[in-house]
């Protein structure tokens, strides 16, 4: 039909040959993964560990590593943060079947993202690529997304070799509720501006 497709959340490697074809082919198509299913393995979700119940589900590792291969050769656009909050009773706790399928990912999502790129060889370059510059040309924001002379000043310092652990308790959700508690991330974003306005200082996320 010519119409523009946008395919969001993708977690399962299957889906990439069609995705691939479809570029080929010339179709209008884009896609997302999130940090969630670059981060995470089936394998690593314990019993009952609810606070890992995303919709679609976290797959296996193999599967992790094709998502990683996508993004590298551009059949997968970009990285989105997916951030979908809830109660700790929306968890179900320990049901997966009751469970509330969603992330919280807007604080920890660019170190989540940055901590596996690197492991993988992949620069800042790339990272501004997949969370910035795609995000923003595909929701049709041309002045805004990446460095450059007469652009909207949209800007964050990030510091690449910082290194945390992550406390479900100190994050600035309304609900400590994390699969990521626990977890050791790397890189750091001391401050941001909006159109050159300051608007975080070190929390250690962007918004």
């Amino acid at each position: 039909t010519g119409a523009r497709v946008h395919i969001v959340h993708v977690s399962s490697a299957h889906v990439l040959p069609l995705l691939a074809a479809a570029k080929v082919e010339g179709l209008a198509v884009t896609a997302e993964t999130c940090p969630h299913y670059l981060t995470f393995a089936a394998d690593d979700v314990p019993d009952g560990g609810t606070e890992f119940a995303a919709c679609p589900p976290i797959r296996d590792a193999a599967n992790r590593e094709h998502l990683w291969a996508a993004l590298a050769d551009g059949t997968l656009d970009l990285v989105a943060s997916d951030h979908s909050p809830c109660a700790p009773e929306q968890k179900a706790a320990g049901d997966f079947g009751r469970a509330f399928g969603g992330v919280s990912s807007l604080q920890l999502g660019t170190r989540a993202t940055w901590t596996q790129a690197v492991a993988r060889g992949f620069g800042l370059a790339e990272l501004s690529r997949w969370m910035s510059e795609r995000p923003a040309a595909l929701a049709g924001y041309s002045d805004r997304g990446r460095i450059a002379v007469g652009l909207r000043a949209d800007l964050c310092a990030f510091d690449p070799g910082a290194e945390e652990t992550v406390s479900a308790a100190a994050l600035r959700h309304r609900h400590p509720v994390s699969p990521y508690d626990g977890v050791r991330l790397r890189g750091s974003v001391w401050q941001t501006w909006i159109a050159g306005t300051p608007a975080l200082a070190r929390i250690g996320e962007s918004v």
